[in-house]
C-alpha cells in the first residue's frame, strides 16, 4: 500500500492509494447516509482529551457521516487556495483560459478595502518572492500556490479569475461555509473583518467531490488531487497506529484527509486548546475510530 502525504501550513491531506482498478477506487453509492456508529467513541476521545474539536467525516460511498460542530469556521491559508485552484481548472475546461498562458510575476497587490497597495513580506518565505519579473504559466502559478503555499501565486491567479467568480463556484459546488473575502496578505481586509474562512463541513464537501472525481471533470479532479498530494511533511490523520508529527499555529490545528483504500473516507478536523503533540495524537485516534466503523 502506497501512502502519499501532503501538509502545508496547518492542513494535512493524506491519500492512502491502493493499487485498485478505477471501479474499485470508487465505492458504490449507498441508498442513504447514516450517522457513524463511532460517535460515542469519538465523543469520549474528545472529552478525555480536554480539547475543543469540530469535525466533518463521510465515507466515500456516502453511507456514513459524522458532524460535530461542523459549521464552526476556522482560518487556514492553504485551505482557501483550494477553491482558487478549482476555479482555474474550471475556466481551463471551459476554454476561457489556457494553463499555458504566461503572466509576469509581481509582488504588488491592491486591498479589497480601499485599493491601497500591499506586498507579501519577504519574511513570509514565499517561494516566488524573489521571482519578480519572471514569466510563469497559470499552471506554474497554481503549482506554486498549492505545493509551496505561495500567497503571491494565489493573488496573481485571483486577479486573473476574480474573487466573485471563485465564490460563485463555491456556491455552485455546495460549499456554502467557505468564504474567500480577499487576497492573501491583505491586512486591511483582515482588520475590516473580511477574513478567508471555511468550516469543516464545507471543506469536507470539496474534498469528497475531488475524491469522487466530480469537480470540473474526472481528469481535472485527478490532476487537482495530484497537486494536493505533493508534499514532504507529515500530518495527524492516519489509518494505522503511527502518530506522525503535525504542524500547528497558535494552539489551533487543522487537518484534512482523503483516505482511499479498503476503507475510504474524507475527514476534516479543527482542534483547539491542545498543544501540538496532544492534538496530533487525538486526531490520529479519532481517524482510527472512524475508519474502524466503516
Amino acid at each position: 500500500m502506497k501512502r502519499i502525504a501532503y501538509v502545508l501550513g496547518v492542513l494535512a491531506l493524506f491519500f492512502e492509494m491502493a493499487r485498485l482498478t478505477p471501479a474499485q477506487q470508487q465505492p458504490s453509492p449507498t441508498t442513504g447516509t447514516h450517522e457513524s456508529s463511532a460517535r460515542p467513541d469519538v465523543e469520549a476521545l474528545i472529552q478525555q482529551s480536554g480539547g475543543d474539536v469540530s469535525l466533518a467525516f463521510r465515507s466515500l460511498d456516502g453511507g456514513q457521516e459524522l458532524l460535530i460542530q461542523a459549521d464552526r469556521p476556522f482560518q487556514d491559508s492553504l485551505v482557501m487556495k483550494i477553491p482558487v485552484m478549482i476555479e482555474l481548472f474550471a475556466r481551463a475546461e471551459e476554454q476561457q483560459v489556457k494553463m499555458s498562458d504566461a503572466i509576469p510575476v509581481r509582488n504588488l497587490f491592491r486591498s479589497v478595502v480601499d485599493a491601497s497597495a500591499y506586498t507579501i513580506d519577504r519574511a513570509a518565505d514565499d517561494s516566488l518572492v524573489s521571482d519578480t519579473g519572471k514569466m510563469m504559466t497559470l499552471y506554474g502559478l497554481c503549482e506554486a500556490m498549492i505545493t509551496t503555499n505561495s500567497d503571491i501565486a494565489a493573488n496573481l491567479l485571483i486577479e486573473r479569475l476574480s474573487l466573485e467568480a471563485v465564490q460563485e463556484r463555491l456556491h455552485r459546488l455546495g460549499a456554502e461555509g467557505m468564504v474567500l473575502a480577499s487576497g492573501f496578505g491583505d491586512d486591511k481586509a483582515v482588520a475590516a473583518g473580511l477574513r478567508n474562512t471555511t468550516t469543516p463541513h464545507a471543506l469536507m464537501t470539496l474534498l469528497l467531490m475531488l475524491a469522487q472525481n466530480s469537480v470540473v471533470s474526472a481528469e481535472a479532479s485527478a490532476q487537482m488531487v495530484g497537486l494536493l498530494a505533493h508534499s514532504r511533511l507529515p500530518g495527524s490523520i492516519v489509518p494505522d497506529a503511527t502518530v506522525p508529527s503535525a504542524a500547528s499555529t497558535g494552539g489551533d490545528q487543522h487537518d484534512a484527509a482523503i483516505i482511499i483504500g479498503a476503507r475510504s473516507f474524507v475527514l476534516v478536523t479543527d482542534v483547539r486548546g491542545l498543544t501540538p503533540p496532544a492534538s496530533a495524537a487525538l486526531v490520529a485516534r479519532i481517524s482510527r475510530a472512524l475508519s474502524a466503523s466503516i
